[in-house]
């Protein structure tokens, strides 16, 4: 049974990433532009028609677009992502330098912001009309409303420019060793505005849980019955932290969104700042490879998810889906 369920999750992913591989395929041909222009380089303004021509046929630009997309997911599926137009390296090696960093950036980001929304969803909600309630609701309102690329900059002229307590953009310091310390220094910044982005959103919405569950009937027995608060608490936030991993799953492509916006802000060198600059280029193997590596991440990541809602609650095992 859990070999079949795992045989379906493994199909729908897959067909999800065709049908966003496909899409992104299609409206980057759409986009206005040469498709070729990034294999021209420097030299577009010198070449003939004929050696455009040339170029495009080698790299079978001149096919149709169906065709195109067939051979591109043929190589994919077979592990060769191609050559990127503008470095002339695989796009292979190119992802797996970049991967890393995104993921530190957002797996550091989805872990403070779990840990962080768990505690403040869970007294707000437990404290209800309270001062922190009251202000949760306020917080997680301007956190969403505000851009993460409006925070970045106010982060950078406050805590760079003006007090420069943190670097502005970057990895590492050219003075320095490069290693952890360093990094953690310089991912200070971009990790606080992607936190801040999130925590208020996940905390809300683990307030309102948790204020329904304390209502509820076995709240009210177990209080009779002379069960301890802190059980009592433990019992309300296992409940309520159900339908908040569902929610964590669901927004698990945002975190990927805004690292987008913050590692080009930042001068982050993630897969984020990648996907920018193969779009000012249109280098499209590396737009593609960078699409479909950040799609297999992120249906891992709602896999995952998923296997954590199955272990947390006995009734979805009970009603089959497993």
């Amino acid at each position: 049974m859990i070999a079949k369920w795992i045989g379906k999750r493994v199909i729908m992913g897959t067909i999800v990433l065709i049908i966003v591989s496909f899409l992104s395929f299609f409206l980057m041909h759409a986009a206005p532009g040469n498709p070729a222009a990034a294999y021209y380089g420097g030299n577009a303004q010198t070449l003939s028609t004929a050696e455009k021509e040339r170029i495009e046929t080698a790299f079978g630009l001149d096919q149709p677009i169906l065709y195109q997309y067939g051979v591109w997911l043929r190589e994919a599926m077979q592990g060769n992502l191609g050559y990127s137009a503008k470095e002339g390296r695989p796009v292979a090696t190119i992802i797996q330098e970049r991967l890393p960093n995104t993921l530190q950036l957002v797996v550091g980001t989805l872990g403070i912001v779990a840990i962080a929304s768990t505690w403040l969803g869970l007294q707000a909600g437990m404290k209800e009309g309270s001062l922190l309630d009251r202000g949760l609701s306020f917080v997680s309102i301007a956190s969403s409303a505000i851009p993460p690329f409006w925070l970045g900059i106010l982060f950078i002229m406050v805590f760079s420019v003006q007090l420069g307590w943190f670097p502005s953009s970057g990895m590492k310091d050219v003075r320095g060793d490069g290693g952890l310390v360093d990094r953690l220094y310089h991912m200070v910044l971009p990790l606080s505005v992607l936190v801040l982005a999130h925590v208020g959103v996940f905390a809300r919405f683990l307030q309102e849980n948790v204020k329904a569950e304390k209502d509820r009937y076995y709240v009210e027995v177990a209080r009779a019955n002379g069960v301890p608060e802190r059980a009592i608490r433990k019992m309300i936030l296992r409940n309520a932290i159900i339908p908040y991993i569902n929610y964590v799953g669901v927004t698990i492509p945002s975190f990927f969104g805004g690292s987008i916006v913050v590692e080009t802000l930042f001068g982050w060198s993630g897969l984020g700042q990648l996907l920018v600059k193969a779009v000012m280029v249109k280098d499209f193997p590396v737009l593609m490879g960078a699409i479909l590596i950040t799609g297999v991440v992120v249906v891992i990541c709602l896999f995952v998810i998923d296997v954590l809602m199955i272990c947390l609650n006995p009734r979805l095992r009970r009603g089959g889906i497993v």
